[in-house]
């Protein structure tokens, strides 16, 4: 069982926004140095080398995400090389020397023993500092960033739960896309906005939403005339801290495994789009229900008598919802 320590930690702002324009880091890169970083977190200005076994690492993986644990280190060692050669850079202010722009990869020198599958690992000169920084922090919960299937989810709550943690009634971050999307590591992925935002921003936002203990609204800022109101030159992400019950709600779909999530979450979305068709349906006219009847009943599906009627739909479109959604681009 890990530690509370090892759940929840702290990690300073600073460290949060590792901005990778080029988005090289993987979801598991990512994974991994939060499990580091908090696992040295207690002692990380006074030692310089941390140990941790990579058995544990898998462990903890599989049970926070209720699946099947890694038989091997292959994905983590790929992890860790993709770790020590991304590079951040800091511009901070020293008050002896004025000025200083500073550069470190993420891990320094990184050692495995075979025989026992421990970890060695250490950061660069200078880096720890700046993970540590007492003024400027966020508490993060490692059981959470486990769940996250998207690593524009994992890294938009990072960035986000330190403005949930402030002591503000609404509590907002507004940002320019072209910073949105080099924090993303999107800066040339998914170039058109809506695509950016199907493919990137709604789907992380719907997991920040389902597992963490804030609720967030993005908002689109425009400018410009043209189609839809301008060009969307920037982003505001409103953040609303759960309710009790909410967090209750939130923290038991985090105990489910993940294969019943899944099932879960694709019952409801074929129950979704099954609303969707009865609505269209509902408003479509009768020569629209009946040749959907016929098409139905071509199809083997059992149609009640008078199944154009609108409070007999919901007894045979379930069967050929896919279908109707499909050809008649319900959405």
């Amino acid at each position: 069982m890990a530690s509370n320590t090892l759940v929840n930690f702290k990690k300073a702002t600073g460290s949060v926004e590792i901005s990778e324009p080029d988005g090289a880091l993987t979801l598991g890169d990512r994974r991994l140095w939060n499990h580091l970083l908090a696992h040295a977190y207690p002692r990380l200005t006074k030692d310089e080398v941390f140990s941790i076994r990579l058995s544990d690492v898998r462990a903890f993986a599989a049970e926070a995400r209720g699946g099947a644990e890694e038989a091997d280190n292959r994905r983590l060692k790929e992890s860790i090389e993709r770790l020590q050669k991304t590079v951040v850079r800091f511009n901070f202010l020293d008050t002896a020397i004025g000025e200083v722009w500073q550069s470190a990869q993420l891990l320094g020198t990184c050692e495995i023993i075979t025989r026992s599958g421990e970890l060695q690992y250490s950061y660069p000169r200078g880096l720890p500092e700046k993970l540590i920084e007492p003024a400027l922090y966020s508490y993060l919960s490692l059981k959470v960033i486990y769940q996250f299937q998207s690593k524009y989810a994992l890294i938009l709550y990072e960035t986000l739960k330190r403005f949930a943690d402030r002591d503000a009634a609404e509590p907002y971050w507004p940002v320019k896309t072209s910073q949105l999307r080099d924090l993303l590591g999107c800066r040339d992925k998914l170039a058109n906005w809506q695509l950016f935002r199907r493919r990137a921003l709604d789907p992380a936002v719907a997991e920040i939403n389902e597992f963490s203990g804030f609720v967030v609204e993005l908002m689109e800022i425009r400018q410009g005339s043209g189609r839809g109101g301008g060009k969307v030159v920037s982003a505001v992400f409103h953040i609303r801290r759960k309710s009790s019950e909410e967090a209750k709600t939130a923290a038991r779909e985090i105990e489910k495994p993940r294969l019943q999530r899944r099932g879960e979450r694709k019952i409801k979305q074929a129950d979704d789009l099954t609303a969707r068709a009865i609505r269209w349906l509902e408003g479509s006219d009768i020569t629209t229900r009946r040749k959907w009847c016929e098409r139905a009943q071509e199809l083997g599906v059992q149609v009640p008598g008078a199944g154009t009627a609108k409070e007999n739909l919901h007894k045979w479109v379930p069967s050929i919802a896919p279908l109707l959604a499909e050809e008649e681009n319900v959405r």
